[in-house]
């Protein structure tokens, strides 16, 4: 480990999910990424996850993690940063353009979200190719006969939202992919769709594209997606909160920007990116007995060991161009991966906290609706009481009071329980009926 930069504070306050010190302290381009981002007054967290998201979608799609479990594993990394409106959560998408120019290939970078069908045709595009037929006439006889095909003509791409929320809104349309889209993204699988037209039918192979995603969540609405885990989306990202109690009182310089970065490596054929045996028996002895039924992996942990292996791999992408990975570069793929899951788990623990106190809400109004009916009904009783008392002072009089005269010397206010008030006052005892009068009886 090497040591702290002297721009960096001498405390740092202790705060659940942000990484460590010691992380950034491994290795110079982590200090450089932290630096960065003091030097405009924004999270260092948030300038990694941006950086990392960002770098996922610019490397070559034909970089690719190699474990021994399943097939050679996408790079994609989706990263959710969460702070309240304000908190500087769309500077790190900025800063890392500074940070890590894109090269000079075609790369669409911060593209934002509108649909499962529009993140397919961000590697769309229309290109001339041969029918295998050939001019018969005219000056360019013998030339090929083209026509224009639409199909994949990028690998890479970038998308950022601001806010979550959006995503969420945009899920609810009817009909919509993007949920599903997302998901296959970020595990590299085939995107796209079969139409019956030519011109809206979209084909992206698995393994054909790198793609990163970054998205800014306050925590209000950072919690519904938590709370949608049986999807399968949450468990994609990575977490990290936007605050930063460590960004010092005066600012770092700015370190200028990095001249070589993963993202310039373009090679033409597949590479892979390598695990120690130590990393690849613990994930294989995992899969197993998760297959087995052995093992009861948390639904929120589901895709552990497969983000990890991505984090690690691009860590050692950014330290020289490596393709091997280290047991260090495992050990801080473990480091963010549990900061993640803190962050994560917070807002877990804010959506339980805030569901507890809707359920108690709830259950105050159903307790003060049953006591507002209680007292209404016992006003009500007590009211019923008063005008049968009514019914048998009138009818004391000699002769009794026919029904006709008791409704004019009732108030009106008591007239609408006339009725119930004569019975009541029958059930007592107090009055009887005599055709049509009412009389008080007597011993």
């Amino acid at each position: 480990m090497s040591t702290a930069p002297n721009w960096a504070p001498n405390v740092r306050e202790a705060v659940p999910g942000l990484l460590p010190d010691e992380f950034w302290d491994a290795r110079p381009e982590l200090q450089k990424i932290r630096q960065a981002a003091h030097s405009k007054a924004c999270s260092g967290d948030v300038l990694f996850h941006s950086s990392l998201a960002r770098l996922s979608g610019m490397i070559s799609h034909h970089i690719r993690a190699e474990t021994g479990i399943g097939g050679r594993a996408s790079l994609n990394i989706f990263a959710a940063i969460v702070g309240n409106s304000g908190a500087g959560k769309s500077t790190g998408s900025s800063l890392t353009r500074g940070l890590m120019p894109a090269p000079a290939e075609d790369f669409r970078d911060g593209l934002p979200v509108g649909s499962g069908e529009g993140i397919a045709e961000a590697f769309m595009g229309t290109v001339e190719e041969p029918t295998g037929e050939v001019i018969s006439r005219g000056k360019n006889i013998g030339d090929p006969v083209m026509r224009k095909v639409r199909k994949q003509v990028r690998h890479n791409a970038f998308f950022y939202v601001d806010e979550g929320q959006t995503i969420a809104k945009l899920g609810e349309r009817n009909g919509s992919v993007l949920g599903e889209t997302l998901r296959r993204a970020a595990v590299g699988e085939t995107l796209g769709q079969t139409n019956a037209s030519e011109e809206r039918t979209r084909y992206v192979p698995a393994g054909s594209y790198n793609l990163g995603l970054l998205v800014g969540f306050q925590p209000s609405t950072a919690v519904p997606v938590l709370a949608d885990a049986s999807t399968g989306t949450p468990q994609r990202f990575l977490w990290s909160w936007a605050d930063d109690p460590s960004i010092p009182d005066m600012p770092p310089a700015w370190p200028g920007e990095f001249d070589r970065h993963p993202g310039f490596l373009q090679p033409d054929g597949p590479v892979d990116v390598t695990f120690p045996l130590r990393v690849r028996t613990a994930l294989w002895q995992e899969r197993v007995a998760r297959a087995r039924g052995e093992l009861e992996v948390p639904e929120l942990d589901g895709h552990a060991g497969l983000i990890k292996v991505k984090v690690a791999a691009l860590l050692a992408l950014m330290d020289g161009g490596r393709t091997g990975v280290t047991d260090e570069d495992w050990q801080l793929a473990e480091v963010v991966w549990e900061s993640s899951c803190a962050v994560r788990d917070a807002l877990v623990v804010r959506a339980q906290r805030e569901a507890a106190a809707e359920r108690q809400r709830e259950e105050d109004a159903k307790v003060h609706q049953v006591m507002r009916e209680h007292e209404a009904k016992a006003d009500a009783d007590l009211a019923l009481e008063r005008v049968a008392r009514l019914v048998q002072k009138h009818a004391s009089q000699v002769g009794g009071v026919t029904f006709g005269e008791l409704n004019r010397k009732l108030a009106s206010r008591d007239r609408k329980v006339a009725r119930k008030s004569i019975d009541l006052a029958e059930a007592r005892g107090w009055v009887f009926e005599e055709g049509d009068r009412l009389c008080v009886k007597t011993d």
